[in-house]
């Protein structure tokens, strides 16, 4: 009986929602107490060599968000577990599996962070008209050109850089502007600041998310998983006739 109580608990919706606010207070803490160069370090560098560096005493909150991540991932996948071993044939295909994509979608989502944790990259460098950069991998490219539009004030309100991105063709170029990148081999190549005073510079941002596209495909799954679910739960209501297993299958425990 114990051990059945001890399994109840693990796939229960009230140690997800439990674990979920445990998430937002640290992360709460956290976001409010970290300060000076570590606080600009975080975003600078991939996740877990953020973690490596910076004392315990100041990424303990981080440490135990991600301890209660890991329960939260064990307690969707042991969730999903007990729903198909006990709704197998007993339900709707649909009514099953909507639940089960959402799950799946968070889980991916999750997988996908961990991967840019990991192998994750962000440089930031300084240039000028003329100078010639290299991407992680070696390949170069030059900036052939900056333009900048100035305020009256003296502040830019515009500004977009030209790559010659085959410094042996130098036809072949590209145009960056905030927002509109240009990405190879993986990496991106954003312009995040620019002047036209004393002379023309700008500051480059080169980034490498390996987790963008299963991030990606995870969103779209959570998504679909609750089109679905929302569709289920308005059937059943215009039908007027759901039972409490039907209400259940439909994703009354989904997380």
């Amino acid at each position: 009986m114990m051990l059945k109580n001890i399994w109840r608990f693990c796939v229960s919706i009230e140690l997800c929602l439990g674990l979920l606010l445990c998430i937002c207070v640290a992360m709460a803490v956290g976001s409010f107490s970290l300060k000076g160069d570590y606080a600009a370090a975080i975003n600078a560098v991939p996740l877990l060599i953020w973690l490596r560096e910076v004392p315990v005493g100041t990424s303990w909150w981080l440490w135990l968000t991600v301890v209660l991540l890991a329960l939260l991932v064990l307690n969707t996948i042991l969730c999903s577990v007990e729903t198909l071993r006990f709704r197998w044939r007993r339900a709707g295909m649909m009514s099953l599996f909507a639940p089960q994509l959402i799950h799946a979608g968070f889980l991916l989502i999750v997988l996908a962070h961990l991967q840019s944790a990991s192998g994750g990259y962000m440089q930031q460098l300084e240039v000028v008209e003329g100078m010639l950069a290299r991407l992680p991998d070696g390949r170069p490219f030059g900036v052939a050109g900056l333009d900048v539009v100035m305020s009256p004030m003296g502040m830019p309100i515009r500004f977009s850089g030209e790559l010659a991105t085959n410094p042996s063709n130098p036809a072949e170029r590209v145009t960056i502007s905030p927002n509109h990148p240009w990405f190879s081999g993986g990496y991106g190549v954003y312009i995040k600041q620019a002047e036209g005073y004393p002379s023309k510079r700008a500051l480059l941002e080169i980034h490498r998310e390996p987790g963008a596209g299963m991030a990606l495909a995870g969103v779209l799954i959570f998504t679909l998983g609750n089109i679905l679910l929302v569709y289920l739960r308005s059937r059943s209501k215009e039908n007027g006739c759901m039972d409490v297993e039907g209400e259940q299958a439909a994703g009354q425990d989904f997380r």
